[in-house]
Formats: structure tokens, sequence, C-alpha cells
């Protein structure tokens, strides 16, 4: 991401936000380098929230930052159940962290089978 967005990672996430798929970010970003990613990727704008660990103290794999996104998450959308979330990360680690507390999860190795897996669980876009 320093060296800027993966287009056809962006193209994904541009058919999900257009299909209005509610987006939640959880990155393991500094809170000193996460504005630099801020101000070269537009599409950030298109998550309703989005949960920087280095702003939090605390990062993937540890579960307590799945539990903070899950409480901000519910803030947003009272009443989703842990099931319900599809969390994509390129970590296979933090897909199993995810996968340990009720997550849907998608490890993610290329926009194309990241874009099947979501279909496959039943997301439209």
């Amino acid at each position: 991401m320093l060296r800027g967005p993966l287009a056809d990672g962006v193209a994904l996430l541009r058919r999900l936000h257009a299909a209005q798929v509610p987006l939640f970010g959880l990155t393991n970003w500094s809170s000193e380098t996460y504005p630099h990613a801020v101000r070269i990727g537009d599409f950030l704008s298109w998550f309703r929230d989005i949960l920087v660990s280095g702003e939090v103290g605390v990062a993937k794999p540890d579960p307590a930052i799945y539990q903070l996104m899950q409480a901000r998450i519910d803030a947003s959308l009272p009443g989703i159940a842990p099931g319900e979330l599809l969390f994509i990360d390129d970590n296979a680690a933090n897909v199993a962290a995810a996968t340990a507390l009720g997550w849907q999860a998608v490890h993610h190795v290329s926009a194309t089978r990241t874009a099947s897996a979501l279909r496959a669980a039943g997301l439209h876009f």
C-alpha cells in the first residue's frame, strides 16, 4: 500500500461499494503511517469505519482487536452477529484469528479468488 493501491483490489472494492455492501476496515497500520494511506487511497472513504491498530494499541491477530472491531460494527449496524461478518485478509494468521471468533473469513491471494469466495458466501455485486 505504501507504493500505492493495488488496482484489482480497488476495482473489487469499488464493486462492493457500488452494491452497497457495508464495508469496514481493520488494519495493522501505525498511527504515523496511516495518514499517508488516506492521502493515496481515496477508496478508503468507501469504508463506514476503519480501525487502525496503531491508534488502539493492539494488532491482528490478537483477538482483542477483532472484538473492538465487532463493537464498532455493532455501533454502526446493531444486531450483526459475528457469523454475519466476512473478513478478508492476506495474512493466514489473521484469517484464522477471525475464524476462531466466529467470523467468516477469506484468505486473500488475488482479487479474482476473493471475488469468487465472496460470491460463494452469498454476496451479490
